[in-house]
């Protein structure tokens, strides 16, 4: 996935556009499918219903994979920041209450 803030903004778009395209077909291209095996084997509605289940199957494991990368570009960036920033407030937490350390020590 392109980073959008070092990619020109058209590139950012070509990548968006190609991955919701994609992600349409996944989901078309088997209804299609099993609508002309329908017509071709007079098996209505039956191949067009599982061309539709098959391909909301496809797309959503293709979605719930962008999502995943979409949050692993994010979320590696904002885990390194909220670590520190648990650790600096467990620091502080620490020097504000000496008197539950002296405590702990005993």
């Amino acid at each position: 996935m392109p980073r959008q803030d070092s990619e020109p903004p058209m590139a950012v778009a070509a990548f968006w556009v190609s991955r919701i395209s994609s992600i349409s077909l996944e989901m078309v291209l088997p209804v299609g499918l099993g609508y002309w095996l329908d017509r071709r084997w007079g098996t209505e509605p039956w191949l067009v219903s599982v061309g539709a289940c098959l391909g909301m199957l496809v797309a959503m494991i293709s979605l719930v994979g962008l999502s995943r990368q979409a949050n692993s570009k994010t979320g590696s960036s904002s885990k390194t920041s909220s670590s520190s920033a648990e650790s600096h407030e467990q620091q502080s937490v620490r020097h504000s209450n000496p008197q539950q350390d002296s405590d702990q020590q005993s």
